[in-house]
């Protein structure tokens, strides 16, 4: 910021403004009316004086003054009566009082001199009601936390700690070493500005070996533009020069004008700053802009600045001078970027969109959008109390599409999906949708197993948006329009399930046969789940499309159940299912034919879905698909032992034949088939079935009373690990687990050794668990089970809930 011909850095400006500033002062503030002090070369000259003694070539001040004393000459007490004037009383300069008033009270001054005199303090008995601190070599404060006057070299109260020789130097800086330890911590943690020095100044020398590395743009001097500025960079410090001239009063108003400026009032700043944005940014002299640009980097200046300008070509200018940086990459933000940041996006967001536009796109060395103004843009835009027209929303989409961070604030996508369905922006819709609703891999644990030299982990696959959210745009905003385009849709929402369970595959959390995704899923049919995840909005999309298109466009509908019911991800092959089941083109015939042509029955993914289809058209349909569906139950096979795999397939077999005539009583054909696989299989004829109408579970008593080990295959075969009876609640077993801990602990145990995860029988065990609060040995031994990733796969919920209670 240029000043009185003074161009004073930001860096300096800034440090003023956050009280970080330490003004480093040296001989040349005290040279002068009325204080008329000598530098160092000329104190040395005036107390040789008499002595017939002379510096020899290159010998330093401080050296001189070491020899006189060692010639018996009391080079302290002479300097003493020199600099208290000879019987003429030094008074401090404009300079000193000028440097003071840099600050705004006496606690925030941090001035550091080597000088002896005490004009800083009569200076301050004038500019403060109140003296700041002062201190006086040795016993200096911390270098890294200070605050009033510190004479560093000592002062002319304590002649003893004057540093004068060079001696005086060694013990300051190398032997006692009090002055570097103070001016190192001063340096690391402060911005200093040196004024009084010289480039060849003897003291300058001496304070380069207590100067750390790494001065950057912390140190800063003001110096004469005649001045040699390569020793002063070579030390670390930036040389701002003022205009040279042979009194230096360009120095001394410039740092007079600095003070007026710093201490300025926020009344005077708003009227100013107010003036100067109403102008306009074409308006500015050179002097009004370096003001704005000093303005800009404060929160209370930016304030008034961004309450008065209302011309769109501020966003240009504040941009060509770099003022607007901070809205884009990842920088830390403050009251003063929030500040600007909430200007640009409601003042010329709706008003002038194209202006706003072509910042944001134009930022092609930034393409990161800070999160925050992302937020403003969004937040605006989605405003229900202003419009945009339907062009410019459609490019404000894309771009914050586009721009959006990692973790936006998603309820901005939800008033932005308003937005566009009221403008009919459908295509915007689904570009949202397909934005906040794909997966995203997330890896909660993983664990290496040394035994079988194999990682185990456990991941989770969905979109990363709130399901509050993304359940309230598809409700509101693109479900109500899905007949604008329902095959685009479709396309997008499908993909998103293939890819999810593309990542869970490759994270072997999923098969063809199965997966997450669709064994959380209760029902495809709209049901009330205690806990709802992030992709069943997915899949209610999905469900809903196929509906409107089996409704309104059969051969479209047909064309996607094809697709769907080949697919490996297991939960679009129960949405094809389920679609059939929807479907109006078929009559019960047509839709068992098209069922038995397209799916084994013994699928187990689809299995709630196609015993659901079954019963709505079973009882309807002919002879001859009634006993096609008996004829391809009968066809069950499993793999493995033959013996254990025949007994397997009885199981299934008496469950399918028992709901098929459930699900038609006068069905002579399935009341055969189920009398003849008795006959072949007697002891099922005693076993619990599923379905309407069936016996009840065995009683939490009946369960105590033998050993859990010998309920394991028939609770297995009551509760299938899927099929058509998926999702069923084995309350009996909890029941059991609450009255009795051990039987559930020996349940889980049997279980686990046979590597049984059936998930009704681990969601009884896992919620008893929660509610019969186990002592440390118990809790020690069901932890144990917990760590079992294929456990984990399908019980997240109910183990964060287990923990969560525990």
């Amino acid at each position: 910021m240029k000043i009185s011909g003074i161009d004073f850095p930001p860096a300096l400006m800034k440090a003023l403004r956050d009280g970080r500033l330490v003004v480093f002062a040296g001989a040349g503030v005290s040279i002068g009316k009325p204080a008329w002090l000598p530098n160092f070369k000329k104190l040395a000259a005036q107390v040789a004086r008499g002595t017939g003694k002379k510096p020899k070539d290159d010998e330093t001040e401080d050296r001189f003054l070491g020899r006189l004393l060692q010639d018996g000459v009391k080079v302290h007490d002479l300097v003493v009566r020199i600099l208290k004037g000879n019987g003429r009383t030094p008074a401090p300069t404009d300079l000193h009082r000028d440097l003071l008033r840099l600050y705004p009270d006496p606690g925030s001054v941090r001035v550091v001199t080597t000088n002896f005199d005490l004009l800083f303090e009569r200076a301050a008995e004038t500019v403060f009601e109140q003296p700041p601190a002062a201190y006086t070599a040795p016993a200096l404060p911390l270098g890294r936390e200070f605050d009033g006057i510190i004479h560093v070299h000592g002062s002319l109260d304590r002649t003893g700690s004057m540093v004068l020789t060079d001696e005086d130097f060694g013990r300051a800086y190398l032997v006692d070493g009090w002055a570097r330890r103070f001016l190192v911590e001063m340096f690391t943690t402060f911005t200093v500005l040196f004024v009084g020095y010289g480039h060849n100044d003897t003291i300058i020398n001496y304070l380069a070996r207590a100067l750390p590395g790494g001065g950057g743009d912390k140190r800063f001097a003001l110096v004469s533009g005649r001045e040699d500025t390569v020793r002063w960079r070579h030390l670390g410090i930036e040389p701002v020069a003022y205009p040279p001239d042979d009194g230096h009063a360009a120095l001394r108003e410039g740092v007079g004008r600095l003070a007026d400026y710093s201490r300025r009032g926020l009344l005077d700043w708003r009227r100013e700053i107010s003036e100067l944005a109403q102008k306009g940014p074409h308006d500015l002299g050179v002097e009004d802009t370096d003001i704005l640009d000093d303005a800009l980097s404060d929160r209370a200046k930016a304030g008034f600045f961004v309450q008065a300008a209302e011309s769109p070509d501020w966003i240009e200018w504040l941009d060509s001078r770099n003022h607007l940086a901070f809205l884009f990459g990842d920088s830390d933000w403050g009251q003063r970027e929030g500040i600007i940041a909430r200007w640009l996006a409601n003042r010329f967001v709706h008003e002038h969109p194209d202006r706003v536009l072509a910042l944001v796109a134009g930022q092609h060395m930034h393409p990161k959008m800070h999160p925050n103004f992302w937020f403003e843009l969004g937040r605006n835009i989605g405003d229900s109390e202003r419009t945009l027209d339907p062009e410019a929303l459609a490019r404000w989409i894309t771009l914050l599409l586009a721009k959006a961070p990692e973790k936006s604030e998603m309820h901005v996508w939800v008033k932005l999906g308003e937005r566009c369905a009221e403008t009919g922006l459908t295509h915007c819709l689904i570009e949202i949708f397909a934005a906040i609703a794909a997966p995203r891999l997330a890896v909660l644990s993983t664990r290496f197993d040394g035994n079988n030299g194999k990682m185990s982990s456990l991941v989770e696959a969905g979109p990363s948006v709130d399901h509050c959210v993304i359940s309230e745009f598809w409700e509101q905003s693109l479900k109500p329009n899905i007949e604008q385009a329902p095959e685009n849709l479709l396309a997008v929402a499908v993909e998103h399930l293939m890819s999810q369970h593309r990542l869970l595959v490759a994270w072997r959390h999923a098969n063809r046969s199965w997966s997450t995704a669709s064994m959380n899923r209760h029902a495809i049919e709209p049901h009330e789940d205690e806990f709802s995840e992030n992709i069943d909005v997915v899949i209610d999309a999905v469900r809903d499309c196929l509906e409107w298109l089996e409704g309104h466009r059969p051969e479209a509908a047909s064309h996607w159940r094809e697709r769907l019911v080949g697919s490996e991800a297991p939960v679009l092959r129960r949405l094809a299912v389920h679609a059939l089941s929807e479907c109006t083109v078929f009559d019960p015939n047509g839709k068992i034919d098209w069922l038995l042509a397209h799916l084994d029955l013994q699928d187990e993914a689809p299995g709630r879905e196609v015993s659901r289809l079954v019963k709505l058209t079973y009882p309807e349909a002919d002879r001859d698909r009634k006993r096609a569906v008996i004829e391809a139950v009968r066809d069950f096979r499993f793999p493995g032992d033959p013996e254990e795999a025949e007994r397997r397939a009885a199981n299934y077999r008496h469950w399918w034949f028992r709901f098929l005539v459930e699900a038609a009583p006068d069905c002579d054909l399935a009341s055969e088939a189920l009398g003849q696989l008795l006959k072949q299989y007697p002891e099922l004829s005693g076993r619990r079935e599923t379905g309407v109408g069936s016996k009840p579970d065995p009683t939490a008593a009946k369960l105590l009373a033998s050993p859990a080990v010998e309920w394991i295959d028939e609770l297995s075969s009551i509760y299938p690990a899927a099929g058509a009876i998926q999702g069923r609640r084995a309350e009996s077993v909890e029941q059991a687990v609450r009255q009795n801990t051990d039987w559930g602990l020996d349940l889980a145990d049997a279980l686990a050794r046979s590597e049984n995860w059936n998930p009704a029988l681990w969601e009884a065990l896992l919620n008893a668990w929660r509610d019969a609060k186990p002592d440390d040995g118990k809790c020690r031994k069901i932890l144990a089970h917990l760590r079992q990733p294929e456990l984990q796969q399908g019980h997240a919920v109910a183990i964060a809930r287990f923990f969560r209670d525990l």
